[in-house]
């Protein structure tokens, strides 16, 4: 169903509709499991990916034939693996463990650098984060991401700049179910993230799990690859994962608020020059109806993350040369549940 799903937007149909769709057939199955944790009232809600750009004007209505089987492959084993992500959601698997033994963490590291993640991280995860109306089995998370190549996101908006994302995801979906065998192997309950578009706030989760900070292009800057990244996550019945206290990321904000050229470099002018703090923790960047309609018609742009300073000029440099910025506001994220 669901590669029937994506196959009729890349072919034809209403490919506005495409990705909410798939997320709507990947939500169905994953909230089957008794005892789920519950999003709060008055949760943010996930934002949708269905422009109100003319279906005409959208990449896919007007990307060439043979542009759509070159990309084809990547996305046919995208689904494939975003199906199998959703099967763990069965509640066939008994876990029998919640404390993990040190060597299970070495090994989980090893297996994801080996299967191209550029960073893992542990939190446990606020209430608030959960997006309206889902629910997640476990409070546990493994956060990882995976680093996409600077040649390609140089050229966004553009199909190669799009191909680039889809790899990453396809990445991203493979590592997740890799992980999560390993784990349910070694009898502790893994449920994978759907890496495309999740149940959580993949973003807060990994500044809270200390992967790096949101700049205010509303992506995670990291030290390792500045903005050339994707997030998915796997929750655990483990409790006892190794989370580490988050570096002090707000001078990367009052860098933020000093340089401006994502804001600038905007085609839609969709970002907003002071992202506001809200009560939840989470901050708004993004004008997303914006965003989304340009997103829509140019391969998913790409823009600000690669003019960002962080994917150009790097993260290490930066920071020996920044000397602060007084006039920035001050914000952060809270990392109680609520």
């Amino acid at each position: 169903m669901l590669l029937a799903t994506m196959l009729k937007g890349m072919i034809g149909g209403d490919q506005n509709a495409t990705l909410d769709r798939l997320l709507d057939e990947c939500d169905a199955r994953t909230q089957g499991l008794e005892g789920l944790l519950q999003a709060p009232e008055g949760a943010a809600p996930r934002h949708t990916f269905t422009s109100t750009a003319p279906p005409e004007l959208l990449s896919m209505a007007t990307v060439s034939a043979a542009r759509r089987l070159r990309v084809a492959p990547t996305m046919i084993r995208m689904m494939g693996a975003l199906q199998k992500s959703t099967r763990y959601y069965d509640a066939r698997f008994k876990p029998d463990g919640r404390e993990a033994r040190p060597e299970l963490f070495v090994e989980l590291e090893e297996a994801a650098r080996r299967g191209g993640a550029a960073a893992v991280r542990y939190v446990s995860l606020p209430d608030d984060s959960i997006f309206r109306g889902k629910g997640v089995p476990h409070r546990n998370v493994i956060v990882y991401a995976v680093a996409m190549r600077k040649e390609a996101l140089d050229t966004a908006p553009s199909f190669e700049a799009f191909q680039e994302v889809a790899r990453a995801y396809l990445r991203l979906l493979l590592l997740g179910n890799r992980l999560t065998e390993l784990l349910r192997a070694r009898g502790h309950a893994a449920y994978p993230g759907t890496a495309l578009g999740g149940l959580t706030d993949y973003t807060r989760l990994a500044e809270l799990a200390g992967l790096g900070a949101i700049g205010y292009h509303g992506l995670l800057i990291t030290p390792e690859d500045g903005v050339m990244l994707r997030l998915n996550t796997i929750y655990t019945s483990i409790e006892n994962l190794p989370t580490v206290e988050a570096e002090e990321v707000g001078w990367i904000r009052d860098f933020c608020a000093m340089c401006g050229k994502c804001v600038r470099s905007c085609p839609v002018d969709a970002i907003h020059p002071r992202p506001v703090a809200q009560d939840s923790g989470r901050v708004q960047c993004i004008d997303a109806g914006v965003c989304l309609d340009y997103f829509a018609q140019n391969f998913g742009c790409a823009v600000c993350a690669d003019v960002c300073p962080f994917t150009q000029v790097g993260y290490d440099r930066i920071r020996r040369r920044f000397k602060g910025n007084p006039t920035a506001p001050r914000y952060t994220l809270t990392t109680e549940p609520s």
